[in-house]
Formats: structure tokens, C-alpha cells, sequence
């Protein structure tokens, strides 16, 4: 029986093999996604968080943008850091909604290789909460809780408790200052997206730094840095303060700012990304434009006597002051007054880019102390504190006090003439206040933190024993 054998030809064998291995090596080759965040499925997300794509290789960036949506619509804004997309909401995503994001197939990489899958995922954004320090009478940690009180949840958990803390402009990132034993202090981040704790800097031994403050960037890190000094009897005790600062995402030292033979407290950043610090030897408030090492040196000050810490216009147009203001005597009736000359504090705006003044407290009022004030996100609203110094409406505590950005339609929210308000700050819809409250008569007693709800008038109490309370999303 004949029985004939058939080859394929060897051209053909090569051939295929070739294509078989320029497919696999496509197939390993092409751009894929590593990694998402916020994850599929995750919950309780802050309203603030970006979304951000980390691909496999470098991509080309209109391809994704224009292949990326996102439900419900949202207005957003793309930014690029080498393979990573992040996608910032530019308002807020919407409380207990489900955001759903896709990328379609097709996305190109830089060498014109396409994403051969499309992917979708979801997560569910969280109420807003509000961020404390507690207790007051012990070594304290970081907390949060829901506005009606429940749902309270521990964020850090430190040995000897946490010292101070700041929020970058989106409220979704915590850079805290842990105490140590040698009485310095370690500063330490937690995003609230992904729940990730990281050291960014250790100050040096014997060393604290404390009064942090984030640049609208979340790239530069500023604090009030005090050296430990010993006194005759041997007491270690803090020495001045001075602004130092620190790149947190790169691997660089801590450089200070301004004048190194001076004590310097209080940063405070504006929106436009200058800041502003206090010089106690100068007694004014210092503006740097541009925060790079190795010793930034202030372009403008603004003399101030005071040094309280102010507040500065969402815009960054403008920061608010509380200064003190002596009152107008003439010279026979200055002759005639008995004891030291009385004077008190009032809160002036001061336009940066002009060095205009302009009180807004009002000349007509007479002895008050104004301090603490607050912008509220809008930029409508500001929130401060208040004090007569008049017999018939004197108060033993600062009373919490609400006006227009224009120092117009000044009315008292609660009165408690035995307490005192502090550490104010809005929700990020500008229609609710949290707040410090303290007994004036017997401060033994623990802080409290309260909400204020502006259009309804309504007062609740929160936390008994807490402080620093600050809006988180």
C-alpha cells in the first residue's frame, strides 16, 4: 500500500514562526494599566480625591484624555507626571454618588502601540467629616467623624501623641507632627485616599517641628522649626522659632526661610502659592513669592504689631490682619487720662499686590477685639471672633461673629459671653462652621468642638475633649 508524507515547506515553518513571536512579543510589549485609584468598589472616597491611571509605559496623552469618561459629568482638569494620569473634579464630586470611570481600547503609547483592552471601574464618594485632635488632657491622635456625630474613626495611632497638623489644598492629604521622646518631632503624611502612611521628614535630634502648613501644590512643606536650649537650672526648654521649609516628594534638606538671625512663626499660604510668615524681630508679616532653597528672602513685609495668624482670600488677593488700633485722644484729654493708654485689635484687609488698608472691623464700633478670622470658600463670608471692651457689652470670651468680605452686615451667630470661640473653619460649600469652644471661668474644664449651620441658626455640640478641628471631604 502506498502511503505518501506531506511537509510544509521550511519558508513557511519560519515564517509562521516569526509571527507567532512578533505576536507575543506585541502582546507583552503593548501599553497596559498598572494601577487605579481610587480602587474598584472602594467607599466613603473624599469628595476632593483625583482620579489617577499609572500606565505601563509612556503614553500619548491626547490618545487617553480623549478616550476616558467619566459618570456622572464632571468637569475636570488632566495632568500628567510621566506615566501617571491624575484627573482632578474641579468642583467637589457629589456626596454618596457613585462615580463610575472608563477608558476605551485604543489609547496609544508614545511609540504608537494601542491598549488592546478598555477598561471600567466604580467607587462611591463619602460625606464630609470633620478632623480633630484628641484628647486635650493627654497625648492626643487624629480622628474624624460625620457631622451628626457618628461614625467616629481613629487615623493615627502615636506613642507620645500628635503635636499639629495641616491639609493640602484638597483636604484629602494629612502631613502631622509626631512628638518624640527626646521632645522633637517626627512629620509623618497620610493620604485619606488610599489610606497610606509615610515618614516625609525627620527633624533632627532634639529638634521640633510644629505649625505646618502644605503650598497649594502639596509639594513644599513650611513649619516653625525650635531648637532645644538648656537653662541654668537644666531644664530643656524650646528656643525660638524659625520658618523653615522642605520639598516633600524629593529626597532633599529641610532649608530655611528668610532672615536665619530672626525669629520667625505663623505660615499661612495663599492660593497663588505665596506665602506669608510672621518676623517677630522685624514685628511685621512676611511675603515670599517663591519658596526655593537655599534661603528664600521676602519680597515685601507688611508691618504688624500683633503677629496673630490671619486669613487669606480664596482668590489670594487679599489677607486679613488683626492689628492694634489706639484710639484718638487729643493731647489735653491724654494728659488727663488716668493708667496705661487703652487700645485694642481690629482686622484689616490688606490688598498684596497694592499694600492698601482698609478696616473692617469700623472706626464707629470703639473697643473691640477682633481676632481668628476665617474666609469661607466662596469668598462671601468671613467668620472671626469678637470681644467688647466696653463695661455695658463687655464678655468674658471672644463671641463668634459673621460679616461679608467687605466688613458689611456684622452680626453675632451665638452668644455665650462665658466662653470663648477659636480655631474656626467652613465646610467647603461655605454653609457650616466648626469651632472651638472653651469655658472662660473655669478652664479646667475640656475643649469642645461645635458645628454652626448658617442659613438655619443651629448650634450642635460634637466633641467633648477635642481641638483643631478642621473640614475634611
Amino acid at each position: 500500500m502506498y502511503q505518501s508524507s506531506r511537509r510544509f515547506p521550511v519558508p513557511i515553518i519560519i515564517a509562521f514562526g516569526m509571527f507567532v513571536g512578533l505576536l507575543l512579543v506585541a502582546l507583552f510589549t503593548v501599553p497596559r494599566l498598572e494601577d487605579i485609584s481610587p480602587t474598584p468598589e472602594s467607599r466613603g472616597v473624599p469628595s476632593t480625591a483625583p482620579i489617577r491611571l499609572t500606565f505601563s509605559q509612556a503614553m500619548d496623552t491626547v490618545s487617553v484624555e480623549s478616550r476616558i469618561s467619566i459618570e456622572p459629568h464632571q468637569a475636570v482638569r488632566f495632568s500628567w507626571e510621566g506615566r501617571t494620569l491624575s484627573i482632578q473634579p474641579v468642583d467637589p464630586w457629589t456626596e454618596g454618588s457613585a462615580v463610575t470611570v472608563r477608558i476605551t481600547a485604543g489609547a496609544r503609547s508614545i511609540r504608537f502601540l494601542p491598549m488592546l483592552q478598555g477598561h471600567s471601574w466604580s467607587f462611591t464618594i463619602g460625606a464630609s467629616r470633620i478632623l480633630f485632635l484628641w484628647p486635650a488632657e493627654g497625648p492626643a491622635d487624629l480622628y474624624a467623624i460625620l457631622p451628626d456625630g457618628l461614625d467616629r474613626v481613629q487615623l493615627t495611632e502615636t506613642t507620645l501623641g500628635v503635636l499639629d497638623y495641616t491639609l493640602n489644598a484638597e483636604r484629602n492629604r494629612i502631613v502631622y507632627a509626631a512628638a518624640r521622646q527626646d521632645g522633637g518631632s517626627d512629620l509623618h503624611a497620610l493620604d485619606l485616599v488610599s489610606g497610606e502612611h509615610r515618614l516625609v521628614y525627620s527633624c533632627p535630634q532634639e529638634v521640633r517641628c510644629q505649625t505646618l502648613a502644605l503650598d497649594p501644590t502639596g509639594e513644599i512643606l513650611v513649619f516653625e522649626r525650635y531648637e532645644f536650649t538648656v537653662w541654668a537650672a537644666g531644664k530643656p526648654v524650646l528656643g525660638p522659632s524659625q520658618i523653615w521649609a522642605i520639598r516633600l516628594e524629593e529626597e532633599a534638606e529641610a532649608f530655611p526661610i528668610g532672615n536665619i538671625d530672626h525669629v520667625t512663626s505663623n505660615p499661612d499660604w495663599s492660593s497663588t502659592g505665596w506665602l506669608a510668615y510672621y518676623d517677630n524681630t522685624l514685628k511685621a508679616f512676611a511675603l515670599v513669592d517663591a519658596v526655593d532653597g537655599p534661603t528664600p528672602q521676602p519680597f515685601y513685609y507688611l508691618p504688624n504689631e500683633l503677629g496673630l495668624k490671619g486669613s487669606w482670600s480664596p482668590d489670594g488677593a487679599f489677607i486679613l490682619l488683626p492689628e492694634i488700633v489706639f484710639p484718638e485722644i487729643e493731647s489735653d484729654e491724654r494728659e488727663e487720662a488716668e493708667g496705661p493708654l487703652a487700645f485694642y485689635s481690629h482686622l484689616y484687609r490688606v490688598d498684596v499686590y497694592t499694600g492698601l488698608m482698609e478696616d473692617l472691623s469700623g472706626g464707629q464700633l470703639g473697643r473691640v477685639e477682633d481676632a481668628s478670622p476665617s474666609y469661607s470658600p466662596n469668598g462671601e463670608w468671613i467668620a472671626f471672633t469678637r470681644k467688647y471692651l466696653d463695661e455695658d457689652q463687655w464678655t468674658l470670651g471672644r463671641q463668634l461673629w459673621l460679616m461679608r468680605d467687605d466688613g458689611a452686615e456684622a452680626r453675632q451667630l451665638i452668644e455665650a459671653p462665658l466662653f470663648g470661640f477659636s480655631a474656626l473653619d467652613w465646610n467647603l460649600d461655605s454653609s457650616t462652621l466648626v469651632f472651638m469652644r472653651s469655658d472662660q471661668v473655669d478652664l479646667a474644664q475640656p475643649s469642645e468642638i461645635w458645628l454652626y449651620e448658617i442659613d438655619g441658626g443651629e448650634a450642635t455640640k460634637l466633641v467633648v475633649g477635642g481641638y483643631m478641628p478642621r473640614w475634611i471631604p
